[in-house]
């Protein structure tokens, strides 16, 4: 009898050892969310009557013109025109403007600012621990004298299934 339940004893151990590699693995689980938003605004300056910084003369072209309010043919007058280049520059906007007389009247300028927003979140799970140790109260079966019988003390336990 005593080779029986020793035999008995194994199996269940054995069994329970096989069962616990089959149950769920403990491992490290991380999960990263990351999450992005961007957002663009564009914003309106309009500068009336910018600044000239730059006035450069670059060529002179001659044109034709009638001599009086009456056109008559080869009743013409040759005028010598400028063409210039204007520059206007300011922290905003930079242009550059040519031609007889350039003027300029107004500008806009549309600068867009980009707005990143950037959320991040991580669950880290700690992996369950398999070994213990700790306080035990139970109820078992007494090898030693072959009897069920109650147990109080410190234990060291394997934890085999987990989920």
């Amino acid at each position: 009898m005593k080779t029986a339940s020793w035999i008995l004893w194994i199996g269940i151990g054995i069994a329970i050892f096989f069962l616990g590699r089959c149950s769920k693995k403990c491992e490290k689980v991380e999960t990263v969310k990351v999450e992005t938003v961007t957002e663009t605004r564009v914003d309106t300056v309009t500068i009336v009557e910018p600044v000239e910084t730059v006035r450069t003369e670059i060529r002179r072209d001659t044109i034709e013109a009638p001599a009086d309010t009456l056109y008559l043919p080869g009743d013409t007058v040759r005028i010598e025109v400028p063409i210039e280049t204007k520059e206007y520059r300011d922290t905003l906007y930079a242009l550059q403007i040519e031609g007889y007389r350039p003027r300029l009247n107004w500008v806009e300028v549309y600068p867009r600012t980009e707005y990143v927003y950037r959320t991040e979140t991580k669950t880290i799970n700690t992996p369950a621990r398999r070994w213990s140790l700790g306080p035990a109260v139970a109820y078992g079966y007494d090898i030693k004298n072959n009897h069920w019988a109650p147990f109080v003390g410190v234990s060291v336990n394997y934890s085999l299934l987990s989920w």
